[in-house]
C-alpha cells in the first residue's frame, strides 16, 4: 500500500469532523466561519473548532484578509483550524490572505481562480493541502512554508502553478521535502539563496511613519511579512513600489517587517 494512502487515512481518521449542514453558522469580523467538532480515534469528539468558508457565494472576500487565530461566539472562544473548500474560490478582488498560526488544513479550490492573489504564507504545523488549492492564480508568484518536514499533499495539490510559483522552504529543509512520495518532482526553493531565492535579496524596504498608529506605509518590491515580537506572522501582502496599510487589527508593539532579507523594525502605539 502507498504511503501517501495511508497517511491519507490516518489523517482523515485523526481530524474528521461532525460537521453541520448549513454553509456557514457564523459572520464574524468579515469571515463566514462553520462551527466543527473534532473526532477522536477510538469515538466521541474532541476540540471544536472553526473553519474558513464562503457565504455560499463565489467572490465573497476582497482586498487584504486577515484570519485571526480565535473568535469569540456567545462567550465561548474557538480556534481557527481549516480553511474550508472553496473558501476563497474566485474572490477576484482578493489581494492578500494572511493565515493564523493555528491553521492545520488547506481544503480543495480554497484559493483557486483568485487573479490578484501574489503570494501564500503557510504556517507551522500545516497538516495537509486538498486538491488544486491554488489552481489559476495567475499572479501567484510565491508560496512560503514554514515546516521544517514536510507534510501531506494531495497528488494535485498544487496542480497547476509549479510552473510559474516557486514554494519557498526553510533553508536546508529541500532534501526532506523531496523525498517525501507525495513532494517529489515538484520544484522548490529555499529561503537562504541556494537554489533561486537570492534574487530577493537585494531588496531594499522603507517604512513609514514609525512609530505608527493607524496606518503604515511600505515602500518594497516582492512578497512582505509582518510579524510580532513573537515570530508570529501578522500579515503577508505584495508590494510594488509602495503601498499603504492598515493597523486597526495589530496591538500595540513592535513589529518586523521583512522583505527579501531585509527587516525593519516598527513600533505601533
Amino acid at each position: 500500500m502507498k504511503r501517501s494512502f495511508i497517511f491519507s487515512v490516518l489523517t482523515l481518521a485523526l481530524m474528521m469532523v461532525c460537521q453541520n449542514a448549513f454553509a456557514y453558522d457564523y459572520y464574524v469580523n468579515g469571515i463566514y466561519y462553520r462551527k466543527a467538532t473534532q473526532q477522536v480515534p477510538g469515538g466521541g469528539c474532541g476540540e471544536t473548532y472553526l473553519i474558513v468558508v464562503n457565504n455560499d457565494y463565489q467572490n465573497t472576500y476582497s482586498g487584504d484578509v486577515v484570519v485571526p487565530e480565535t473568535e469569540t461566539i456567545n462567550d465561548v472562544t474557538y480556534r481557527v483550524r481549516y480553511i474550508g473548500s472553496e473558501a476563497f474560490y474566485g474572490c477576484v478582488n482578493l489581494t492578500s490572505v494572511t493565515l493564523c498560526s493555528n491553521i492545520v488544513n488547506i481544503g480543495y479550490h480554497s484559493f483557486a481562480e483568485c487573479p490578484l492573489l501574489e503570494v501564500i504564507d503557510l504556517p507551522v504545523g500545516m497538516k495537509q493541502i486538498n486538491s488544486n488549492a491554488f489552481s489559476y492564480c495567475p499572479r501567484l508568484d510565491y508560496i512560503y512554508i514554514h515546516d521544517t518536514e514536510p507534510f501531506f499533499l494531495w497528488d494535485d495539490a498544487l496542480a497547476d502553478i509549479n510552473d510559474h510559483v516557486q514554494i519557498v522552504v526553510p533553508c536546508d529543509c529541500i532534501e526532506a521535502f523531496e523525498a517525501a512520495e507525495e513532494w517529489q518532482g515538484i520544484q522548490l526553493y529555499d529561503d537562504c539563496g541556494h537554489v533561486g531565492v537570492g534574487e530577493t535579496e537585494a531588496t531594499t524596504i522603507n517604512v513609514y511613519p514609525n512609530p505608527a498608529s493607524e496606518t503604515l506605509t511600505i515602500e518594497a518590491e516582492g512578497p512582505v511579512t509582518i510579524a510580532d515580537e513573537t515570530g508570529r506572522i501578522v500579515r503577508t501582502l505584495f508590494v510594488e513600489d509602495k503601498r499603504t496599510i492598515s493597523l486597526q487589527d495589530l496591538s500595540k508593539g513592535f513589529y518586523f517587517v521583512k522583505a527579501g532579507n531585509e527587516v525593519k523594525k516598527v513600533l505601533v502605539k
